[in-house]
Parts: structure tokens; C-alpha cells; sequence
């Protein structure tokens, strides 16, 4: 292992990494690492991936251009004069094994928190977050609405960025002296090595319902992604209301437990909607949530969860969660004149679809505006539709993130479940000509939902061409065009 201070270089990486065979062109330092071309600076180890739209190989010219004097490949290329090369039989847990040499494993030096699970992950790590701030424990959030170092944010691509910016960041918390690191754990990230070398302190499993199944085939597959986590988890943590809750926990045996329904280590009981805020107790200490969906309570019994396995008194939890009020996209008001109740939510989920119906009031006439992404499956599409009309929702199908796919064909498979259920629906192509009906045709007290978008700032109309679109932007133009009407 090299001391502070000294450079790192070739032999330093092949020493820790799996590998066919390389050849030694240069006794360069080794400074940084990525698997984006674009990304790579003086002194760089290109990793090149054959992934599902690109392969990496093809911009080996372009990485020694900006500044690589590393390549790993998994074929055969080309060898320039000057350039190490490094083969490998897979590029992925290469660009893990690396990324971690290069950063010197900056998750050894923090509390790692991860969460997964297919709903209420970024509410989870955000409670989780929040407790720990409050608990004047600083702490880094990787998840879907970005990165947050000690509550400044930062942009990242994906729920679960690329191994070598997860390091990046790690090690920049490392070096800001902050404690805690709580990562959002996408089953795609999981499978792709994305988290490889990283060491959790505690993982929490919140739930598993359909999605994904264009990447994954089959919920086992699903499952067994998101396990991944558990075999990389000193303290574990499941929920056993849920199915697959109880499965990781028969494969886990020493995972702890939570619940509100069956009984658990940590079960909620006692639970109340009080004035707008969930009020429940754990282990007869009293807490308040300021929510008011019972999903929120099974993510905040996930997160007191791990902040008690962390070392925390339970009171001191209490306390430090009162302040919590939500996040962004999640079951977010946006605030208007009319009386209507217009929510924003991240739901593209059946589950979660009827999570939040579920969430409001029996006496609340409901109005969604939704479609469906063009890489879910024509059976999620479906099931989407079916749940709208059970629960009593007029639907106003529209677009979402059609990429190779068309709005006609996601409305369609959509329409069909409502249908199936003899639910009303009306089909509006354009997202913001959608949003503005569903206003329009709302009451005063009644809930326009408006699911799928959530946070993101762009719409895929066109492959995974990104076209700059904001959700909360669009309703906010729709309600200044109605008050000025």
C-alpha cells in the first residue's frame, strides 16, 4: 500500500485487481479513473464497457486523447505507443476493483447506510439524512434527487451513479470531515457493480412489487439484485409486511426486523392521523411524522431502524424526526388559489400508484394525470390502469417518457386496464395541455395527482434523448394561465 504523498501507478492497480493480462507502456501516476471518455483527465485509467446502448471500445482514441494512460478492454485492440493496456473477462467489477484503489476505499472511513427496495427509498435515505443532521452527525445522500455533501447538492445522473463518482463523492465527504454516507441502492446498480467494494454499516430492505422486468425478466431476478446488498451489509434490516420482506429474512437469518402489521424488532404500533401527522409509537417511545400517508410510516420505521442500529437512543430519534416534512416530489402540494389539492409525486409503479391513492381521503374526488415510461412493460402499463379505475380515479392518460416506444401504444395498454374495470379516463397527448385539464375539470377540495415526472428536469420523447421538462414549472405556467384567463 502506498503512503500519503506517494504517487500511485500501474503495478500499484494490478496488485489488487482480477485480470487476463496487461502490458506495461508507461510508469505514469495513476490519478483518476472512469468508464466516460468524456469524463477522464491527465493521468486516467479509461475502463472500457460494452454496455447496452454503447460500446466503451469505441472511444479508447477519444480517452488517450483527454488524457488517459490506462485502457482496460475485454477484447483485443489496437496498442499505442506509451499507453498501458489491462484485460480483463469483466469490465464492470474492473472499474469497481480500480475506482476503489484509486479513492483508497473512502467507505472504510464512514458509516455507510443503504437502502433499497422498489418504493420509498429516497424518503427513506432522506429521513435517515435528516435524523443524523439533526443528531449533529453530518451526512452525504446519494440518491434519485441528486447528491447532498452536508446538505449542498450536487447533480448525479442515475439513483445509483457509477462506482467511481459514488467514490468521488465519498471521498470528498472523507476529506470534509463528515461522518455518514446514506446511498440510495437501485437493483440496477446493484447488478452492475456500481456498489462493488463498498462497505455498509447497516442496509435496509423496504419492499418488492414489478418494475424493472425489461431488465431483470423475472421478479427472482428482481429480488435476488437487491439482496446483493445484504451480502455487502454488516446490520441488516427487512420488513416483514412485506413478501419479499419475509424472504430476505429466511436467507438472511440475522437481519432485524420492522413492521406495523406482523410482529418485528421494530414495530410500529398505536398508529394515529392526528391534525395531518402520523403519531405512532416504537418500543413505547412516542413519535410524529409530519406526513400523512401510512407508507411514509413504514419508511420512517425503516429509518429509525437504522439510526437506532447506528447507536442512537430512541428518544433522541423521536426528537430529531418531528422536523421532517417530505421531499421533494414525494407527495409534494404545490400551492394555488383554487382550494384544489395538486400533488407532485415521483409514483411509476402499480404499488405506488396505489400507495397514494390510498393515501387520500375516502371523500376526495381524485384526478390523475399519468402515463408510462416506453421501457416498462405492457403488463405494468396495464396494471397501472386497473388500479386507477379500483380506486375510483378519472384518469387523464398522457405522456411520460415514451423513448422507443409511442404514446399511443403505452395509452392504449393503459386504457385497457381501466376499461377493465370500467374506470373513467380521457387521453391527452400533451403532458402540460393534460395538467391543465385536470385543474380545469377539478372542484374546490378535490386531488389532482400528477405521477411519474416528479423531481426530473427533462422528458424523453425521443429515445434517451433528454428534453429539458419540469413538473413543477409546467402546473405553475397552468395556474398562471388559468388566473389570468
Amino acid at each position: 500500500m502506498k503512503t500519503k504523498g506517494e504517487n500511485m501507478n500501474l503495478t500499484d492497480i494490478i496488485d489488487k485487481i482480477d485480470y487476463i493480462d496487461y502490458t506495461k507502456n508507461n510508469d505514469d501516476e495513476i490519478t483518476n479513473v472512469t468508464n466516460d471518455s468524456r469524463k477522464i483527465e491527465k493521468g486516467g485509467v479509461f475502463v472500457a464497457i460494452s454496455g447496452m446502448e454503447f460500446d466503451g471500445h469505441k472511444f479508447i482514441d477519444k480517452a488517450i486523447e483527454n488524457g488517459a494512460n490506462t485502457i482496460v478492454v475485454t477484447q483485443d485492440t489496437q496498442k499505442i505507443e506509451g499507453i498501458n493496456y489491462i484485460k480483463v473477462q469483466d469490465a464492470r467489477i474492473a472499474l469497481a476493483q480500480i475506482s476503489n484503489v484509486v479513492c483508497d476505499f473512502p467507505s472504510k472511513k464512514l458509516r455507510v447506510i443503504g437502502v433499497t427496495g422498489t418504493n420509498g427509498k429516497t424518503t427513506t435515505a432522506s429521513m435517515i439524512s435528516h435524523i443524523l443532521e439533526n443528531l449533529n452527525s453530518q451526512c452525504t445522500n446519494i440518491g434519485t434527487n441528486g447528491t447532498f455533501i452536508a446538505k449542498e447538492k450536487y447533480e448525479t445522473p442515475n439513483t445509483t451513479p457509477e462506482i467511481c463518482e459514488i467514490d468521488k463523492i465519498l471521498k470528498l465527504s472523507v476529506d470534509k470531515k463528515i461522518d455518514n454516507a446514506v446511498v440510495e441502492c437501485s437493483s440496477h446498480g446493484l447488478y452492475l457493480h456500481r456498489l462493488d467494494g463498498i462497505e455498509f454499516d447497516v442496509a435496509v430492505f423496504n419492499n418488492l412489487s414489478i418494475e424493472h422486468m425489461d431488465f431483470h425478466k423475472n421478479m427472482e431476478n428482481y429480488f435476488n439484485a437487491k439482496m446483493i446488498l445484504f451480502e455487502n451489509s454488516k446490520k441488516k434490516i427487512v420488513n416483514v409486511d412485506d413478501e419479499y420482506g419475509r424472504k430476505a429474512k429466511g436467507r438472511f437469518e440475522d437481519a432485524y426486523t420492522f413492521s406495523l402489521e406482523n410482529e418485528s424488532d421494530f414495530k410500529a404500533e398505536n398508529v394515529e392521523l392526528i391534525d395531518g401527522k402520523m403519531h405512532f409509537e416504537i418500543k413505547n417511545v412516542k413519535f410524529v411524522l409530519n406526513r400523512f400517508a401510512m407508507f411514509d410510516v413504514y419508511n420512517a420505521v425503516a429509518a429509525i431502524a437504522a439510526v437506532n442500529l447506528l447507536g442512537y437512543e430512541m428518544e433522541d430519534i423521536a426528537k430529531a424526526l418531528e422536523s421532517f416534512t417530505g421531499v421533494e416530489a414525494r407527495f409534494e402540494f404545490v400551492k394555488n388559489d383554487l382550494g384544489i389539492n395538486i400533488v407532485i409525486d415521483f409514483a411509476h409503479t402499480p404499488k405506488a400508484f396505489e400507495n397514494i391513492y390510498k393515501s387520500v381521503p375516502n371523500d376526495k374526488r381524485k384526478i390523475a394525470v399519468y402515463g408510462m415510461s416506453g421501457d416498462r412493460t405492457r403488463e405494468i402499463r396495464h396494471e397501472v390502469g386497473k388500479i386507477s379505475a379500483e380506486n375510483n380515479v378519472f384518469s387523464v392518460v398522457t405522456t411520460d417518457d415514451p423513448k422507443f416506444d409511442t404514446y399511443e401504444n403505452i395509452a392504449d395498454d393503459i386504457v385497457s386496464g381501466i376499461e377493465e374495470e370500467n374506470g373513467e379516463f380521457v387521453k391527452i397527448k400533451d403532458r402540460k395541455s393534460a395538467i391543465k385539464h385536470a385543474i380545469e375539470i377539478a372542484n374546490e377540495g378535490d386531488f389532482v395527482l400528477l405521477l411519474g415526472k416528479g423531481q426530473e428536469n427533462f422528458i424523453k420523447l425521443k429515445g434517451n434523448e433528454k428534453t429539458p421538462y419540469s413538473e413543477k414549472e409546467t402546473v405553475n405556467e397552468v395556474l398562471d394561465e388559468l388566473k389570468n384567463k
